[in-house]
């Protein structure tokens, strides 16, 4: 059962609780990564993975990114976010950077999330939506939630990593 939630744009005063919930969510992703990688490889690939995570969200927010940010709220605390750009030309829609507070997680606000956005894609003249996330287990979460709303089909990408 989704509890009450609200969705509105994105304001400088919800950036900061926006940040800790993509930290939040994002530490098992990086940690997986580094798992997956090993140490040696992931210590230089993915050492300065939240800090960069962290300014790309500020460079989303930011005025004039051509990118659309929208918070989600229960009961007036920000408990998830999504960005999205809108392709006018191709008429498509891509859902980027997004993050759901772990607690709030797998009770259906992630699916209303996406489903605000789908629907403004929509109202927008959008023609198709895409999303990317990764195939590693860290992400399995959120592409259930991507599944449970309708995408699909899936193009499959691999990153490949080695010393030198």
């Amino acid at each position: 059962m989704v509890q009450p939630f609200d969705i509105h744009p994105f304001r400088p005063v919800d950036l900061p609780a926006m940040q800790e919930i993509r930290r939040l969510a994002f530490k098992p992703v990086f940690q997986s990564f580094r798992d997956l990688v090993g140490e040696e490889i992931g210590e230089r690939v993915f050492s300065d993975a939240d800090a960069e995570q962290s300014r790309l969200l500020e460079t989303l927010c930011g005025t004039g990114s051509g990118h659309q940010v929208f918070v989600v709220t229960v009961n007036d605390e920000v408990v998830g976010f999504v960005t999205f750009s809108l392709d006018e030309k191709k008429q498509v829609g891509e859902i980027g950077l997004n993050a759901m507070h772990p607690e709030h997680a797998g009770h259906g606000l992630g699916a209303a999330m996406y489903t605000f956005v789908l629907e403004r894609m929509k109202s927008a003249g959008m023609k198709v939506a895409t999303v990317s996330t990764g195939g590693d287990p860290s992400h399995a979460p959120a592409r259930r939630a991507y599944a449970k709303i309708g995408f699909g089909p899936v193009i499959p990408s691999v990153s490949l990593y080695r010393l030198l």
